[in-house]
């Protein structure tokens, strides 16, 4: 019986050294790719909005809208409530977890205060405050969820700005930068920068896919680059020049996230606050993660060589347990015939 009882504990001891080098291997370093997409607002043609989050839809792959709640500074109302079509659609989306509705500004106009266009930039805290508040109201009694992410108009605020939608709950500021720069904090908010994919013309569409591309391999790869990149486009821009879809842009979005699969992408929302969706990873740190198996040749050997390690921890691990186990076994019989 005491050498069954230690044969268990060895057994139980190599299942958990194992299952704390995997755990550790799938939570180190781990880096994340999430999409934005602004200017998502009432009055406008849904065709293009259909056609965008489909992609995500079908790829299974999480996307932060970013809505303007008050696009008509002149009409009076929660505007977000008079759009018969477009309040059921969002409506219609809301409950799946590849969506996040994010708050971006309040009418999306710019004040006129800054040398670069904004909607905040040099009003005052007060002012800025109010206005944000009542968006982020609109929002609440359209969808009955409250906005955890903040996304100001033409990607530029001001101190106010940032102290302001602190004050109001918001967890994730996310604005413009060049790169993939590394976020900050204010007052417990995440300050997050990204890049921009997409343009009016055709060509210049184009070559913004493959200048994300390059920017999005750079950060896969580099160690020390930051732990997630945003990137943002507007559904405008995946619109021909009377309007309508543009399907070849459509196709090259698709494409551009079959890449980062391929390249074995972690994908959340910015929130990355709720349960994640049934094809989606476990739930880690209350982090909503959606994970893809790589198809990249190095990427691919570089988790042979990780499994390797592992399995080599393992069998060491093994070979240590199993000579203690036999060691105390002779040591057994040579008590027994001495007795």
């Amino acid at each position: 019986m005491k050498f069954k009882a230690i044969l268990v504990f060895l057994s139980v001891s190599v299942l958990l050294c194992s299952t704390c080098v995997v755990s550790a291997q799938q939570t180190q370093g781990s880096k994340y790719i999430a999409f934005r997409d602004d200017d998502v607002k009432p009055f406008t043609p849904l065709d293009t909005l259909k056609a965008v989050n489909q992609v995500h839809i079908d790829e299974g792959v999480p996307v932060t809208l970013g809505i303007i709640p008050h696009p008509r500074e002149a009409q009076e109302g929660n505007q977000l409530l008079q759009d018969a079509q477009f309040l059921t659609y969002m409506r219609s989306i809301a409950p799946n977890p590849l969506f996040e509705f994010a708050q971006h500004g309040y009418t999306h106009k710019s004040d006129s205060l800054s040398i670069a266009p904004s909607e905040f930039a040099g009003r005052s805290y007060k002012d800025q405050y109010n206005r944000i508040s009542k968006g982020r109201a609109d929002l609440i009694e359209a969808f009955g969820m409250v906005p955890k992410t903040f996304i100001p108009p033409f990607d530029k605020g001001d101190n106010n700005t940032l102290l302001a939608t602190s004050a109001l709950g918001f967890t994730e500021y996310s604005t413009f930068s060049a790169s993939y720069a590394p976020h900050g904090y204010v007052n417990g908010m995440r300050i997050d920068g990204g890049i921009e994919m997409g343009a009016v013309n055709e060509t210049d569409f184009s070559k913004s896919v493959q200048r994300a591309e390059n920017i999005t391999q750079q950060f896969l790869n580099d160690p020390q680059s930051d732990d997630m990149l945003i990137v943002t486009y507007h559904v405008w821009a995946f619109q021909d020049s009377r309007g309508a879809v543009d399907y070849h842009r459509i196709q090259e979005l698709t494409d551009f996230i079959n890449l980062l699969k391929a390249q074995g992408a972690l994908f959340t929302r910015l929130d990355r606050e709720v349960a994640p969706a049934s094809n989606a990873s476990s739930l880690t740190n209350n982090l909503l993660v959606f994970t893809f198996q790589s198809a990249s040749p190095s990427l691919s050997a570089t988790g042979k060589e990780n499994n390797l390690s592992t399995f080599l921890l393992i069998g060491s691990v093994g070979v240590v347990l199993s000579g203690i186990y036999l060691s105390a076994r002779r040591r057994g019989r040579i008590d027994r015939r001495t007795k």
